[in-house]
């Protein structure tokens, strides 16, 4: 018999199973140790291919992953968009999010990430902090027989940091903290591959250091250019969450690589630019994640007309010490933050010829023909905008609305105003990198 340490005899005998079903019985929230034991108080482990497998700290060492590259759908500008993953056997890891799965038949999931809003302040009264995104898992067909959730902490110079990993579970009847049953130098592996919004944690009052992500937004006026950096956990989560904040203000990100180090938690870093107009503040910002509304640098700059580079240290006010070595740095382009308007003032020609068309002279819109017409989802949202835009007639717009699916609706937009002017799509272009920002920044990738 398997055997739940911490548990009452009460729930032991009832033959519940499922930490979801011990979580109702019991009521609340609670952490328990829900790693199976075998008669001599020993952890099994357990391997549904049949193969030996033991904690530790090497990179799931008994697998060869293949990555896969999700589909993603956003229904809705204002939702989280969905990422859908087909496979067939064998060992996988989603391109997008680091999720790594198991199974010996197909199996067909979907997952979101979700906001830690409300969940972190329940995790920090049970003494835990989050460890990794919060990722909301649907299987629709199949099972998983393995799955490892990706976490963002630096294990290999702190082995003693292991046993403070858990697993958060979210139920219809609430958390559940469950102990893992191996942590990797990336992942840490779920015991039961059943889910619900899953997310790494770790024990507080640690000092360790994470993996990070710097995120750039601009707006550039006439007169001066702004830019907003933050500096944040590598959470997909909350950097939809930041995304969608700044895309309301009016800003657009600029792209550039994530530190290669990890950083240390409740250090404070301060951001620097080689340039000499350039106002930064505040002058310190501590990489901690208590919060989805993270602080930032705000940086002002009058009349930039170079390149320039940004670089974040550790910050140390000791006076007669020398400063820290740079932990990241980046170069910000003027193409970077030249705005589509100023290109075109730039060159009158800028409609047929100019930012969306690639190296080999083909349109972004009939060089993704096949993919567009396929993954578009908002198409009523983009067909109201191009009626408005004056793209398309009050006639037009009402023959392509009452076409069955948005497949033959986008083929006949492509049969008709998408077969017209560069103009027309030029216009279709910065309405789905609004509307379908997520497929259009996957497809520039594939450039």
């Amino acid at each position: 018999m398997m055997e739940w340490p911490g548990l009452p005899s009460s729930v032991i005998n009832s033959g519940l199973k499922r930490p979801s079903e011990i979580l109702k019985l019991m009521g609340g929230t609670r952490v328990y140790n829900m790693q199976a034991q075998g008669a001599t108080g020993e952890a099994l482990n357990w391997d549904p291919l049949g193969r030996d497998s033991t904690p530790g700290i090497d990179d799931c060492p008994l697998h060869d992953w293949t990555k896969l590259e999700p589909e993603v759908n956003s229904p809705d500008a204002d939702e989280a968009p969905t990422y859908n993953l087909h496979s067939e056997a064998g060992n996988f890891e989603c391109s997008v999010s680091g999720l790594r799965w198991v199974c010996k038949e197909k199996v067909s999931f979907k997952y979101q990430f979700c906001s830690w809003e409300g969940i972190m302040e329940r995790m920090e009264s049970l003494q835990y902090m989050p460890a990794g995104p919060l990722m909301d898992i649907t299987v629709i067909a199949g099972k998983l027989d393995e799955a490892y959730l990706p976490h963002w902490i630096c294990i290999d110079d702190n082995p003693k940091i292991l046993d403070k990993f858990a697993v958060l579970h979210i139920g219809d009847c609430g958390d559940v903290v469950e102990k893992v049953s191996e942590v990797t130098s990336s992942h840490v592996k779920l015991s039961e591959p059943f889910f619900s919004p899953r997310a790494a944690l770790m024990k507080m009052g640690l000092p360790v250091k994470i993996g990070c992500q710097v995120l750039i937004y601009y707006i550039s006026k006439s007169s001066f250019l702004r830019l907003h950096v933050y500096l944040i956990p590598h959470d997909h989560g909350l950097q939809q969450t930041v995304d969608k904040k700044k895309e309301k203000q009016g800003y657009k990100r600029i792209e550039k690589p994530r530190p290669d180090k990890y950083l240390k938690m409740q250090q404070g870093f301060k951001l620097a630019a080689t340039i000499n107009m350039a106002k930064i503040l505040p002058e310190k910002i501590t990489l901690r994640y208590d919060s989805q509304d993270p602080n930032f640098y705000e940086v002002n700059i009058e009349n930039p007309d170079t390149n320039f580079q940004l670089t974040l240290s550790p910050f140390n006010n000791k006076k007669g010490e020398p400063q820290c070595e740079p932990v990241w740095i980046c170069e910000i382009q003027k193409v970077d933050y030249q705005n589509s308007a100023d290109s075109q003032a730039a060159t009158p020609s800028a409609g047929a010829t100019g930012v969306n068309t690639g190296a080999d002279g083909k349109h972004f819109v009939d060089k993704h023909r096949i993919k567009l017409i396929e993954r578009v989802s908002n198409i009523a949202i983009i067909l109201d905008e191009l009626l408005y835009k004056d793209v398309i007639q009050q006639e037009t717009y009402n023959k392509i609305r009452v076409l069955p699916t948005s497949q033959e609706k986008m083929r006949e937009l492509y049969s008709g105003p998408l077969n017209a002017a560069g103009d027309c799509k030029d216009i279709f272009y910065k309405i789905i990198e609004e509307k379908e920002r997520y497929l259009v920044d996957e497809l520039k990738k594939k450039e």
